[in-house]
């Protein structure tokens, strides 16, 4: 009778391990979740961010191109070369005609 209680008392505290075991790979298991989660939550908001960066920077550069085109207009570099370095057309005088 010994022999079947030390061996009932054997399985039983086998299942009792085994059951600890699972519930700690659970515990561990849903506590990777909870953190996974949390970090792609945190790296979507810098993902936002970063994309509003990106938006400010595209505008930005628009507004950039707008305003070399405006500053490089043929009209407006004619009048600032005029008005500044006072150029001007050149005479018929002064122009020689190269021929080959």
């Amino acid at each position: 009778m010994s022999l079947i209680g030390d061996s009932s008392r054997f399985l039983l505290r086998r299942q009792q391990v085994a059951i600890c075991g699972l519930v700690a790979v659970f515990v561990v298991s849903a506590i990777a979740v909870a953190h996974a989660a949390f970090e792609t939550r945190r790296l979507y908001g810098l993902l936002q961010v970063q994309q509003d960066a990106q938006d400010e920077f595209d505008s930005e550069f628009e507004r950039l191109l707008l305003e070399q085109g405006a500053w490089a207009n043929y009209a407006r570099v004619d009048e600032v070369s005029r008005r500044e370095l006072a150029m001007r057309n050149p005479r018929a005088a002064d122009v020689v005609v190269v021929s080959r």
